[in-house]
């Protein structure tokens, strides 16, 4: 017996990145700023596995390539051949390195906290970020 292979259309993986980074905002203002942080990387990865979809000419992944794509967000990036674009902006470049360095699922896990002036600029970083990638998305 053969099982459907599910998949992850890239309309959901724009969604769900709008709705982390609306989440992210809202822990921010409540003060939860590892919470916060989070989710933003998580908004990242989402609308980068659109960017993924965008690059194949793909409305969609299945979900066995979306889990070995991963959470490494210079992972992912590079499957959506980004990279080299990314690196003609410095500003950019800089702030997606940042996030990159800092940012994985194992924040989730975390008793530690995080400052206010840190996710404030993640928070900052990872919207100018979500904004260049949404563009890249419609080239």
């Amino acid at each position: 017996m053969r099982f459907p292979t599910r998949v992850v259309k890239a309309t959901v993986f724009r969604q769900a990145s709008i709705e982390r980074l609306q989440d992210a905002k809202c822990l921010q203002e409540a003060g939860r700023f590892q919470g916060s942080i989070y989710l933003c990387g998580y908004a990242l990865e989402c609308q980068l596995k659109a960017n993924v979809c965008t690059a194949r000419r793909v409305g969609f992944l299945e979900e066995r390539e979306a889990k070995i794509l991963g959470h490494e967000l210079a992972r992912v990036l590079d499957a959506a051949g980004l990279r080299r674009k990314l690196n003609e902006n410095e500003d950019l470049r800089t702030a997606f390195y940042r996030i990159a360095n800092r940012w994985s699922t194992g924040i989730r896990y975390s008793g530690s906290g995080s400052s206010r002036r840190e996710c404030e600029q993640f928070l900052s970083e990872s919207v100018d970020l979500l904004s260049w990638l949404k563009t890249e998305s419609k080239s």
